[in-house]
């Protein structure tokens, strides 16, 4: 699958994540005493050996075996597999000014301190998303050759279909409760629904004015929520997936480009990662009112992820750095983990808390656990 080169810096960050240069292995594995690997609380520089970080998130594991960026990682909900989408084997083609060549899809078993389990192969672009169902029995991928694949992890990552119908890059997948559907959100400014319980039968297309960044649930299944630069800046749009995707509202106050959004457990709140180096925080309770602005990255915010219980919420960013923000205590924040030397593409937890991956522009996964 080609894929068209933008030349504009913006552009390039933001539509398809790839680099021209800087396409290098990390080839040497980072261990937890690491020199230097450090966190920030509340302002206050401290190594992981400080006993404040050790009742907090600690490095315990860095996963090798990418050979380009990693986009997108995802915990099953027993949280004994991380799946995780990259450009791996996607090369530019200077000539041309087009990328090339195929993404894989790695399955790592983390009962077994994430040994590599398989890889998936298939796609024809790389994966920009992968997402499993309730169980843990499918997993879906999306990808710059603008097809969604469904995966039977149950079956040893069987291919079970191929869904096709976005005419551009597809940039995020995820379930409704129950697995009973799949939205994918797309660069060819639409989010497409999917029946998953009759094999992948499109049921309907929601548009927007901009690329779809990134696409939830909420908990129940009833809200998805959608991140796009919107016009003149970015913008989420609120569906009600009960009235057959109305749209409920369109929610604004960011000033660049929306690429992530993450529900609170309750569904009550929303969070927001945009390309203005910030995190907004919406009340869902009170029609999507606006209640908090989180600063503090220096650059673009890629992901957005609330923990189990909702009390912190985990934010990846260009500036290389993930940032935890204690969502009990008005999004104070808590620590900024250092280690990557890439953008921090993807984060997320596992489903009772303990632990957090995240997914760089490195070529690696770090595993993050919470000692507390």
């Amino acid at each position: 699958m080609r894929h068209e080169l933008a030349h504009n810096n913006k552009l390039v960050a933001n539509r398809n994540r790839n680099r021209i240069d800087g396409h290098h292995a990390f080839t040497q594995r980072v261990e937890v005493e690491e020199v230097g690997l450090s966190a920030t609380i509340s302002g206050k520089q401290r190594t992981v050996e400080d006993e404040t970080i050790g009742k907090d998130l600690v490095l315990t594991n860095t996963l090798l075996g990418h050979t380009s960026d990693v986009v997108s990682v995802a915990y099953n909900t027993a949280g004994t597999q991380l799946a995780s989408g990259s450009y791996d084997g996607t090369d530019f083609d200077g000539t041309t000014g087009f990328y090339v060549n195929d993404g894989t899809i790695k399955i790592w078993d983390m009962s077994k301190g994430g040994e590599l389990l398989q890889t998936l192969t298939g796609h024809t672009g790389g994966v920009n998303s992968v997402a499993y169902n309730t169980d843990g029995s499918r997993l879906a991928s999306g990808s710059l050759d603008n097809t969604i694949k469904i995966w039977d992890m149950s079956n040893g990552g069987e291919l079970l279909h191929t869904l096709t119908g976005h005419t551009s890059d597809v940039r995020s997948v995820a379930y409704s409760k129950g697995g009973t559907h799949l939205a994918s959100g797309s660069y060819d400014n639409t989010i497409k629904i999917w029946d998953m319980s009759e094999g992948g039968e499109l049921l309907q297309t929601l548009t927007h004015t901009g690329y779809v960044y990134s696409v939830v649930y909420n908990t129940d299944g009833i809200h998805l929520a959608s991140g796009s630069p919107g016009t003149p800046y970015g913008t989420i749009k609120i569906w009600d997936m009960s009235k057959g995707g109305e749209l409920l509202q369109t929610l604004t106050g960011h000033t660049s480009d929306v690429s992530s959004v993450a529900y609170s457990k309750d569904g009550s709140h929303l969070a927001s990662g945009s390309y203005d180096n910030t995190i907004k925080i919406w009340d869902m309770s009170k029609g999507g009112e606006l209640v908090q602005t989180l600063t503090g990255h220096t650059s673009a915010v890629l992901s957005v992820v609330y923990n189990e219980d909702s009390t912190h919420l985990a934010s990846g960013s260009d500036d290389n750095t993930i940032k935890i923000w204690d969502m009990s205590n008005g999004g104070e924040l808590l620590q900024t983990l250092t280690g990557h030397t890439g953008y921090v593409s993807s984060v997320v937890y596992n489903t009772d808390g303990t632990h957090l991956a995240s997914g760089s522009w490195d070529n690696t996964i770090k595993i993050w656990e919470c000692v507390n």
